[in-house]
């Protein structure tokens, strides 16, 4: 495969063909610009990797095992060369990401948590803390405000998360983004700490357990290279990270969670790794929901979905307003996958951070502790975009998984791609019937979701494989065992066996042993669970005479028109032999081992002819002469 160099989004262009033969120094020179590019590689990242992007003047920043590339700063005058290096698959641009948004009692506050019927999950005891403790959300964002007093209890104050921005386990929020996006996917049902309960608001999945993975700066913006590292993290990888403010290496374990959400992206394809790593993450289990992007037009035509969003391993998620019509800015494209509440979204912020206006709403009654004339760690806010859709699915993702799942998808596995499925089939259609670039499945459904993965699964029949047996005895029935052992239940147990030929119950129990006649039998199995669902599967049973190692051939012709077939066989012990034609006996003649059949019919015909030892069942295989 031609190795690629593709430095989509930076203002500087490369001279030089990616064919051509490198002879490139394989240092900077003076006043050589570094470039910030992913370096897929044709097999793990190691030792020799590393020293090979050092060799070309490169500082490296991450060294993946989610996919095999190196994120790192090259100078300008190496890529080439880089690119050129046989065990390079691609050398792409580091490209900026944005975060996806359009700013402008506490269930009320929030209209989206309730327009999507996640109270009427809560108060069934289901909040997204699972059997074995809260499900786990990664908010890959600007980070998180983990003190905020509608998140905190939320948050593990022994992991975090990581921010790989400053490369330290403080994923503190500096823009307050990430900490609107965490409030809306799992903000406690609280009453705001009892700060002030009339400005809290509870989120999706309000007992979660809530990860701060921060790529973003303090205006909104971040690279792909922290982005994939993040979503390493994501699938509890230990991880080599390369400080480049130190040069410090550092070793980082990751967390294995089950949700991330991205309310971030861009529309230029950032290449082979990123999707590669998004890929293998879904692939690993992480249920991956990200923001569609808001470049939609008025009339919501046109396909303008961004990355991540846009890949198949992660669910895109479109803005509806409180009247379930589309967010005029809401990007638009058959990659569309499912819409949640997105406009004038309140949810919890940082405190008042340089964003956009309005300025956000802060109780009085806490401390100023950073000294802005604002208290930190209690402040909400309204906002807009598809960055406030997307942890709206995330969080019925978690309460999915909190009520537990079956093989909903029937693939035999039971993972994150059965959660994908029940957020699909449970929205309320919107738009076009069916799936709609605008809407995707419809509107996320909390409700339906939780009842869609709760209800009994049909079980599955299996009648095992079909049979062939023989008649040993020559009495024209044999007895056979049938195995209906491979039906199964995900969701439950198999309580009866019914197995029927026709519309006749032959027996019941997983294992009969049933006799059959000479012939061709289709058995039919019926599996009913504990639940009443029922499943059927069939088998062919096949019941043949023992074999009389008598052998006939046959050969067809005609004389003055007229049909005549001769016949040779061999293995007969018994003095006469009975011929048989379409399963008649047409004469008994001497056993010498021939016959001359005279039909004397003229036109055409199909005749089946088979030698029996005289007046017995012990006959030759079956011959056919067409004319």
């Amino acid at each position: 495969m031609k190795n690629s160099i593709s430095i989509l989004g930076l203002a500087l262009l490369l001279a030089f063909p990616v064919g051509a033969s490198t002879s490139f120094a394989a240092v900077k020179s003076q006043n050589d610009q570094l470039i910030r590019v992913l370096i897929g590689f044709d097999k793990s990242v190691g030792a020799s990797e590393q020293a090979l992007v050092r060799a070309y003047g490169g500082k490296i920043k991450y060294s993946y095992s989610i996919v095999n590339a190196i994120a790192a700063q090259v100078p300008e005058s190496a890529l080439a060369g880089l690119a050129h290096n046989p065990h390079v698959t691609a050398v792409e641009a580091d490209d900026t990401v944005y975060a996806a948004d359009v700013f402008d009692t506490e269930l009320d506050n929030a209209w989206g948590v309730k327009h999507i019927q996640s109270a009427d999950v809560h108060v069934t005891g289901n909040k997204g803390a699972g059997v074995d403790g809260g499900v786990k959300i990664g908010i890959i964002d600007s980070g998180v405000n983990y003190l905020h007093p509608d998140l905190n209890d939320n948050f593990d104050s022994l992991n975090l998360g990581y921010d790989f921005y400053y490369y330290d386990y403080d994923p503190m929020d500096v823009y307050g983004h990430g900490t609107h996006v965490a409030g809306t996917a799992c903000a406690e049902d609280n009453d705001n700490g009892n700060a002030d309960p009339k400005l809290g608001v509870v989120g999706v999945a309000p007992s979660c357990n809530l990860y701060s993975l921060r790529v973003l700066n303090e205006d909104g913006v971040g690279y792909w290279s922290d982005i994939i590292a993040a979503v390493e993290w994501s699938t509890g990888a230990t991880m080599q990270i390369e400080n480049v403010f130190t040069g410090e290496m550092l070793t980082v374990q990751g967390l294995e969670l089950d949700v991330i959400n991205l309310s971030l992206g861009k529309d230029r394809d950032p290449g082979s790794t990123v999707k590669q790593a998004f890929d293998n993450a879904e692939a690993q289990g992480v249920v991956i929901v990200a923001a569609v992007g808001n470049s939609g037009t008025v009339n919501g035509k046109g396909s303008n979905v961004i990355y991540p969003a846009k890949y198949d391993s992660v669910i895109a998620v479109a803005a509806t307003d409180s009247n379930n019509t589309r967010a005029s800015f809401s990007s638009t494209g058959d990659k569309v996958e499912i819409a949640a509440p997105g406009v004038n979204v309140y949810s919890t912020w940082n405190d008042n951070a340089g964003y956009y206006d309005p300025q956000p709403v802060c109780t009085g009654t806490l401390t100023d502790i950073n000294g802005d004339g604002q208290p930190d760690g209690e402040c909400y806010k309204y906002g807009s975009g598809t960055s406030m859709a997307s942890p709206h699915v995330a969080g019925v993702a978690a309460l999915i998984i909190a009520a537990g799942y079956s093989d909903y998808n029937g693939d035999g596995v039971i993972n994150n791609r059965d959660v994908r499925a029940i957020l699909d089939a449970s929205a309320t259609d919107l738009g076009i019937t069916g799936r709609d670039p605008q809407f995707g499945y419809g509107l996320v459904n909390a409700l339906l979701a939780v009842q869609t993965a709760g209800a009994n699964i049909t079980p599955k029949a299996n009648a095992g494989a079909d049979q062939t047996v023989v008649d040993f005895d020559g009495n024209n029935v044999e007895n056979v065992i049938l195995d209906g052992s491979s039906s199964s239940d995900s969701d439950g147990s198999i309580v009866s066996y019914e197995w029927y030929e026709g519309a006749t119950l032959l027996a019941t129990g997983v294992s009969p042993t049933l006799p059959f006649a000479l012939g061709n039998h289709t058995v039919t199995l019926t599996v009913t669970d504990n639940e009443g669902a029922m499943a059927n599967d069939s088998v062919q049973i096949n019941v043949v005479a023992e074999s009389s190692g008598v052998t006939l051939s046959t050969v067809g012709y005609k004389v003055k028109g007229l049909m005549k077939a001769d016949l040779s066989w061999s293995g007969a012990t018994s003095g006469n032999v009975d011929v048989y034609r379409n399963g008649s006996v047409i004469t008994t003649t001497a056993n010498d081992g021939t016959y001359t059949d005279s039909i004397n019919q003229r036109g055409g015909g199909t005749f089946t002819y088979k030698i029996c030892e005289a007046g017995t069942s012990v006959c030759s295989n079956e011959s056919v002469v067409t004319f």
